[in-house]
């Protein structure tokens, strides 16, 4: 027997009562789950398939590894961090609670395949990882967390750890991965470990539950006003497909590499705001709305608690980010004003999720947002120990795997190490793949639009390709649909948008509105007309600059029911109020900057400026 066999003999004893449950264990805290810890419980119980929250990383590990060794540095890590010890009770409690033990047996597992050919090894640790994901967590065990050690050759091990999303967050697992191998050679040479002291993870709790949340719900109550439905892209639909999918943003060397960074600190911005910003203005074209809003997620590490960057746990909180899109301001400064914004919000960036949509004017149990954006930007001397270059006698460890499966339908997730990636993780039975691709390449050129001409005002950057262009100049919009013989014009577009909502219906300059997106626009700004009393016989009239705005006119007035006469913005003041008597119209919809000088009173019922 080999000395990796006889240590991979003394984990399988060791490890056979890691599932009987906390039956007699040692209790050492008990504590309730944060409200995000609460909301990951809560989707994990409910999701139909599989992997709910739970993460997998892998590490391969390269050399000659001491099995040994390896196995003291994870039960240091164990008795180390007291996230690891943690389990979850939900039955016979008024609310879930986390239940640390002193000590858990170790849950390692180790699996030889080194006697199997490539193929074989490849189709076994497959085997293993969907295995794994289909278990997910085990609540019944006195931890959350898994670990195996898979022998693919005397030199070649894979690593994988596997664990509830609830007990760790992004920031938290380099800085485990890092101390296990700082473990891992002090115990193969003979060392003590020398491992700094961290603060404990039920610090930030208690801390948590303190906080007075009065002033974080006024300004969440002044952030929301008038958000009433969160934000549609237009291109949900169902697609008949199962499973989650991916799309890489197509970034430039130059924009991925330094070229958006430089960008950033020229401007004193973060890199975060910029992406941020990019995803506000696909959002903005995709629901045609100037006023979009989104999920993010924050660290929760903002230097309030003592210690907080180098805790161990799960910090991250979710809330919304409102980002009105302000066409007609430079891009350097609107990204100026966005910033400012995220900096007055940072102070109430703990606020729970659950507390923020009691603050809105959304109906109850409706969610805020449907898409989540995630920055991850780790310390860069804990990041860098995904890619440890070498650990001890030659062995080598590097990041080689990772899973993971959040509850929304779209995260669009950014990494800013070496150089910056962009990935949409999207739900496939709500998105289709090709038109994930289109909008991850016009999130591409937006970003680049940004750095090309910052001075350009926000309205002029445009998210289509020359390609793009030219096949709308062609009139090839790419769907064939076969259209009902009858019907008004705003019904052919209704029927074309239900079956291709993503395909273009109006370009103006650089600016582009689908179906999708035109149909929500016209069909918000017709509930909005009826509520004023417009409908059959009535008459609109319609004072704008050619543009997308005139078009989402048009049709909301047909979708009203009323019919509108249009008003040209040259023309004399005097002319257009004669125009306005005359026709009997009962609303004005305009822009304020082209008709806001007209002398209204007693001519027209009501006023809708549609640049407010």
């Amino acid at each position: 027997m080999t000395a990796f066999d006889a240590a991979a003999d003394r984990q399988g004893r060791a490890g056979k009562g890691a599932g009987r449950g906390l039956g007699g264990r040692a209790i050492e805290n008990i504590y309730p789950l944060t409200a995000l810890q609460q909301g990951m419980l809560f989707h994990t119980e409910l999701a139909a398939e599989p992997g709910m929250y739970w993460v997998q990383d892998g590490l391969l590990m390269e050399g000659e590894l001491d099995l040994e060794a390896l196995r003291r540095a994870w039960e240091l890590m164990f008795d180390r961090h007291e996230v690891l010890r943690t389990t979850v009770v939900r039955d016979g409690v008024a609310e879930p609670l986390a239940v640390v033990s002193r000590s858990v047996p170790l849950p390692l597992r180790v699996l030889d395949l080194s006697h199997l050919d490539e193929a074989s090894r490849r189709t076994e640790v497959d085997d293993y990882l969907t295995s794994d994901w289909e278990q997910g967590a085990d609540f019944t065990a006195p931890t959350l967390a898994r670990i195996a050690v898979i022998r693919l050759a005397a030199d070649r091990h894979q690593l994988v750890w596997s664990y509830h999303h609830l007990l760790l967050d992004g920031w938290s697992a380099p800085i485990v991965i890092g101390e296990l191998l700082q473990a891992y050679d002090a115990f193969r040479t003979g060392d003590a470990p020398r491992l700094p002291v961290r603060r404990p993870f039920r610090d930030f709790v208690a801390w948590f539950a303190a906080q007075d949340m009065d002033e974080a719900r006024a300004y969440w109550r002044r952030r929301l006003a008038g958000i009433t439905e969160p934000t549609s892209l237009g291109i949900e639909r169902a697609t008949g497909e199962q499973g989650p999918g991916e799309s890489r943003v197509p970034l430039s060397a130059d924009t991925a590499g330094a070229g958006l960074a430089d960008f950033a600190r020229r401007h004193r911005l973060t890199l975060n705001t910029v992406v941020q910003a990019a995803w506000a203005v696909v959002m903005g074209l995709y629901s045609g709305s100037d006023d979009v809003v989104f999920g993010v997620t924050s660290s929760g590490r903002d230097g309030r608690l003592d210690g907080v960057d180098s805790m161990v746990g799960m910090l991250l909180n979710t809330t919304p980010v409102r980002i009105r899109l302000d066409r007609d301001r430079p891009v350097a400064a609107w990204l100026a004003g966005l910033q400012e914004e995220q900096v007055r919000a940072r102070q109430f960036e703990q606020t729970p999720l659950v507390t923020i949509a009691a603050c809105s004017e959304l109906p109850p149990g409706r969610a805020l947002f449907d898409s989540l954006f995630v920055f991850e930007n780790f310390p860069a001397q804990e990041l860098e120990t995904r890619q440890r270059d070498s650990v001890a006698d030659g062995l080598r460890a590097g990041a080689n795997y990772g899973r993971e499966q959040a509850n929304y339908p779209l995260s669009v997730t950014a990494s800013s190490g070496r150089e910056l990636t962009i990935t949409f993780s999207y739900d496939r039975s709500k998105f289709e793949a090709e038109a994930m691709d289109r909008m991850a390449g016009h999130l591409a050129r937006v970003l680049e639009a940004f750095t090309e001409d910052p001075a350009r005002l926000l309205g002029d950057v445009s998210v289509m390709s020359v390609g793009e262009v030219e096949g709308l100049v062609r009139g090839g919009c790419g769907v064939e649909l076969a259209l009902p013989g009858v019907g008004g014009v705003h019904e052919l577009i209704a029927a074309r948008a239900v079956v291709s909502p993503d395909a273009v219906a109006v370009v103006v300059g650089g600016e582009v509105l689908t179906y999708g997106g035109l149909m929500v626009r016209a069909n918000r700004l017709a509930r909005h007309l009826v509520g004023l009393g417009v409908g059959a016989e009535s008459v609109v009239g319609l004072c704008l600059e050619r543009g997308v705005d005139l078009v989402v006119a048009v049709v909301g007035v047909w979708v009203a029911g009323a019919a509108y006469v249009s008003l040209d913005p040259e023309y004399p003041a005097g002319r257009l109020e004669f125009m306005l008597a005359d026709s009997g119209a009962d609303v004005l919809v305009g822009h304020r900057g082209v008709a806001g000088g007209l002398g209204l009173e007693g001519v027209v019922g009501a006023v809708v400026w549609l640049d407010d």
